[in-house]
């Protein structure tokens, strides 16, 4: 009997230092969740001027299908986040498609144990999970007092403005999405899901799916910035103002 597949994709830029860490939380979850279902990973290199290319090449495949993508220039979170949908959509051409799509950060923040509470929850028929750090029970680690202040009131903004039901965190990219949300973003926006040049195309992701009828969920989960290598690449004030602008205008689909 073939075994149910998960598939997530991690858009990164210049994380050498943290992919091994991170694939290997993964051969973890294989190990563990192995039986119930297979989680692959497609890491997203967007044209990395560190030796990312080089660690990925010598990283062992053993108890991991790890697949490579390339972007020969540099094409910003957003050209990840449409490498990543365009992989979603053809996979679901596939005699065994998967059974959940997921994105997750490069950095090592973001931990792959928490997908299996994220797959119960798709399988229930969710369309969209989000790893939330507004939950019962969710801890972040690493990040200022001032930056979780702000981050919390952009939060309220959010759902002040434009409420999604079931959805505290709208910035985090740390989702799994149900294969019908996957058909119906390729049927609306053929190969670009996602236009803002910044890291407020997280957002734009969620708002699109919840205007194309998404039922969204979250789960709790830690947030470990104490473990990224490296500065964060995220303009923060930047981010604010363009996901403000982003709420503000985007009100339909076509």
């Amino acid at each position: 009997m073939t075994k149910p597949r998960v598939l997530f994709a991690l858009p990164c830029y210049n994380e050498a230092q943290n992919l091994p860490a991170l694939l290997d939380q993964f051969k973890r979850l294989n190990a563990v969740y192995g039986s119930l279902f297979k989680t692959e990973v497609v890491v997203i290199d967007d044209a990395s001027s560190d030796e990312t290319q080089d660690v990925l090449a010598a990283y062992p495949r053993e108890d991991l299908e790890l697949k490579i993508v390339r972007h020969e220039t540099n094409k910003g979170l957003t050209g990840g986040i449409n490498t990543s949908f365009r992989l979603f959509s053809n996979e679901l051409e596939k005699e065994n498609p998967p059974i959940a799509f997921g994105l997750m950060d490069g950095d090592n923040s973001h931990s792959p144990l928490h997908i299996p509470s994220m797959i119960e929850k798709s399988l229930q028929s969710f369309d969209v999970v989000v790893a939330s750090r507004y939950r019962p029970s969710s801890t972040i680690e690493g990040v200022s007092w001032i930056r979780q202040i702000l981050s919390l009131g952009l939060a309220l903004i959010f759902k002040l403005f434009r409420n999604i039901p079931g959805v505290r965190d709208y910035s985090c990219g740390y989702r799994v999405y149900s294969p019908r949300i996957i058909r119906l973003l390729k049927k609306s926006f053929k190969d670009d899901v996602v236009f803002d040049p910044s890291f407020a195309s997280m957002v734009e992701i969620l708002v699109k799916c919840h205007l194309l009828g998404a039922v969204c969920t979250e789960v709790p989960f830690l947030l470990r910035y104490d473990l990224k290598l490296g500065e964060s690449k995220m303009p923060f004030k930047k981010t604010i103002v363009n996901n403000l602008k982003l709420l503000a205008t985007l009100r339909s689909v076509k």
